[in-house]
């Protein structure tokens, strides 16, 4: 089981969802251009579907989507797969699929949860009254304790993104 999940990981290109969505999309237009302009010769039945088997691999090692390569398919329908551009919407669709995966994981995060925010600036707040008490009434004290907890609560927020 182990030695599975360390080849999935291995397989997967190790740069950011944007650069990855970049590229496929760019890939992906270009190829479907390609497709237009040069039909006569990637209409041909053998160089064509090389074309296609290449262009698909490198989509699947860019997205990793196999709904996309399974929709990239129709490409070797010998008219119907040069007309549509079946790549650039495979592309869109896996680019639509993965950002509302992130915008819902992101939603569903504890960290960036409004409650979360609000009990952790009244543990600051409740912490720096009572250190307050407990120290001398001083002002420069008083202050000092609660600009070093709103910067230690602004570098732990930009962190936590």
């Amino acid at each position: 089981m182990e030695l599975i999940s360390q080849k999935k990981k291995s397989d997967q290109v190790d740069l950011s969802f944007e650069v990855r969505a970049a590229g496929a999309l760019g890939i992906s237009i270009v190829a479907d251009v390609l497709d237009y302009i040069g039909a006569p010769i990637f209409a041909l039945p053998i160089a064509g579907d090389v074309v296609d088997a290449i262009v698909m691999a490198i989509l699947f090692r860019l997205t990793g989507s196999k709904t996309s390569t399974a929709i990239n398919s129709i490409e070797f329908i010998p008219v119907i797969g040069d007309m549509i551009p079946v790549y650039t919407l495979s592309t869109l669709l896996w680019i639509l699929r993965e950002a509302s995966k992130k915008r819902k994981d992101n939603e569903n995060s504890p960290m960036l949860n409004e409650s979360n925010h609000a009990g952790s600036i009244t543990k600051i707040n409740d912490h720096i009254e009572y250190q307050n008490t407990i120290s001398n009434s001083n002002s420069t004290n008083k202050e000092s304790l609660r600009t070093k907890a709103m910067r230690r609560y602004a570098i732990f927020r930009s962190r936590a993104r």
